[in-house]
């Protein structure tokens, strides 16, 4: 007897959880991309980019990944000092689908 397994919406690839994503997020973006950013150079959301919720994240994970893991020009000048396991986390989130919390 052969069993096949069959790919559906059941079978997700397990990625990072939202929690640690959200660690990220929080510890080198909302500073500037925010309803209230933190940096004083931003008194509004830079580029109207604001990542203050999981719907937000989930949003714009696509430019997520694009500007901080493939391009890694964010955040600016690397200034908040993300690592490369920072930027791959993200990068992992986005692959397994952006899942929220709770899912």
């Amino acid at each position: 007897m052969v069993l096949l397994a069959v790919a559906g919406p059941a079978c997700r690839h397990e990625g990072p959880p939202y929690i640690l994503a959200r660690a990220v997020v929080d510890r080198h973006c909302v500073g500037c991309h925010s309803e209230r950013p933190t940096v004083p150079a931003f008194p509004i959301a830079a580029g109207g980019l604001a990542l203050d919720t999981v719907q937000l994240m989930q949003r714009y994970a696509t430019r997520i990944k694009v500007r901080v893991v493939q391009q890694r020009d964010m955040p600016l000048l690397n200034k908040s000092d993300m690592t490369d396991d920072e930027r791959g986390l993200l990068g992992a989130w986005v692959d397994a689908g952006a899942i929220g919390p709770g899912l």
